[in-house]
């Protein structure tokens, strides 16, 4: 379900370039390798999306329902607090001894982590020791995640060629979904076949033993990955300075980039928030908050989120054809327009208009997925852009992606107002379309250098 296809990823090169052939195998193995990674750590997002109930209960002594699902998102956002230090780690790893080397350690230290969790026993067992020790993993999770998802944009789109960029680095969204996905069946697969009582004794210790195991098949893939063409000019040319005395340091060199730095936050603030809202939040807020079924909220979230999958190529296609900053732009101006009727549409007992609700705030994030990662990608230099694009991406994400379902959880619980999660939304999408006015559209241009 999750399987990039090289076939799919080959539209991309020109047909009569036979000269292309060994770029055409190396960018296939790139894309393979690296959303792999990717993957895990969305697959760990659907789990506690999934899963959160019983996790609450597993881990923290509470006979409040309500509180031990705070408890839970709490530990989920811990795991985002933590990402800008992960950040601040594994971009000048990336951006000093190659992206190739920073991914290998981050997906190494995911796949540890990721296994850990599924050995920690229940608070009964061993009591406070089995929340700080889930908190700890998670912790480790962040940590890790800080540097996946800028290093992953990067070196995915180090090795595309400029008229492509946007349908390459888009299957790295593909891959982020298929990971969401794949998370979500797996539960499902679980509870269907064990029953409620056995996934919530033992069973859903499972799905993270697999987790774990996915990580390590992507460390595999990672270390037989090439460097790209960029760090290994980088390199050269280091060693031209260093010979003339004129290698200034990373640090002055990321101060410099504080202005792009602001865009990008901009722009991943309504990229996560969507994506956080969409896909994580709102199966739950079905569940917690308008009284639907476990099985039911969960189904329809799956299925929104197969379309996505779906269109994610073509979308990234599109974005080449039409320009990126075009397609945010509508995707912003979408969700201000239709987040509030969508939320709206949500509190009906109809399951058809509650899935073209879902469906129209997918369509608005597919306008994102196609453009938003080559974009971003493109707003750095290349001697800093692994650390630059880890640390925007982060902070952005630490204060309002992986904090979104708590937060909301949260606002709802003491205003009683459940559109809260709708002016979310068009908050988002508000900081989006001013960030991308001040972003000179870069489709079809080379990286800085």
């Amino acid at each position: 379900m999750g399987e990039v296809h090289a076939s799919s990823i080959h539209q991309g090169f020109p047909a009569d370039r036979a000269s292309a052939e060994p770029s055409r195998k190396r960018l296939t193995k790139a894309v393979v390798g690296v959303t792999l990674g990717n993957m895990v750590e969305w697959f760990d997002f659907a789990l506690y999306s999934s899963l959160a109930g019983i996790i609450g209960k597993t881990f923290f002594h509470n006979d409040n329902p309500t509180t031990q699902l705070m408890a839970i998102y709490a530990t989920f956002a811990a795991g985002f607090l933590i990402r800008p230090l992960g950040s601040l780690v594994f971009g000048p790893i990336g951006d000093k001894f190659g992206r190739r080397t920073a991914l290998s350690l981050s997906i190494t230290l995911m796949a540890v982590a990721t296994f850990a969790i599924a050995l920690i026993p229940s608070y009964a067992s061993i009591g406070l020791f089995a929340p700080v020790l889930l908190i700890l993993m998670r912790l480790l999770q962040g940590l890790s995640a800080g540097g996946e998802y800028g290093g992953s944009c990067t070196f995915i789109a180090e090795h595309s060629p400029d008229e492509r960029r946007s349908f390459f680095t888009s299957w790295l969204e593909f891959g982020n979904i298929s990971g969401f996905l794949l998370g979500g069946a797996v539960v499902s697969l679980f509870t269907l076949g064990l029953g409620e009582q056995a996934m919530q004794d033992w069973g859903w210790r499972v799905p993270f033993a697999i987790g774990g195991l996915l990580g390590l098949i992507a460390l595999y893939l990672r270390l037989g990955l090439e460097e790209t063409p960029v760090f290994k000019e980088i390199q050269a040319n280091e060693k031209l300075r260093k010979a003339t005395g004129a290698e200034p340091s990373l640090f002055s060199l990321l101060v410099n980039e504080w202005p792009k730095i602001l865009q990008c936050m901009g722009l991943v603030t309504v990229f996560n928030v969507t994506y956080y809202i969409i896909l994580g939040y709102i199966p739950g807020y079905l569940e917690n908050v308008l009284g639907y079924s476990n099985t039911f909220a969960r189904n329809l979230g799956m299925a929104a989120t197969l379309f996505m999958l779906v269109l994610i190529p073509v979308s990234g296609l599109l974005a080449d054809r039409l320009g990126r900053n075009r397609m945010i732009i509508t995707g912003c101006v979408l969700l201000i327009v239709m987040a509030f009727p969508c939320f709206m549409l949500l509190h009906t007992q109809s399951v058809g208009l509650l899935l073209a609700a879902l469906l129209i705030l997918t369509l608005a994030q597919l306008f994102f997925e196609g453009a938003m990662p080559a974009t971003m990608t493109s707003l750095f230099k290349a001697r800093v852009r692994y650390s630059a694009l880890a640390l925007s991406y982060n902070v952005a994400v630490s204060l309002f992606g992986g904090t979104a379902p708590l937060i909301n959880t949260w606002l709802i619980s003491i205003t009683g107002n459940q559109m809260i999660p709708a002016w979310y939304l068009i908050g988002g999408a508000v900081v989006g379309l001013i960030s991308i006015l001040f972003v000179k559209d870069s489709t079809g241009k080379p990286l800085p250098t």
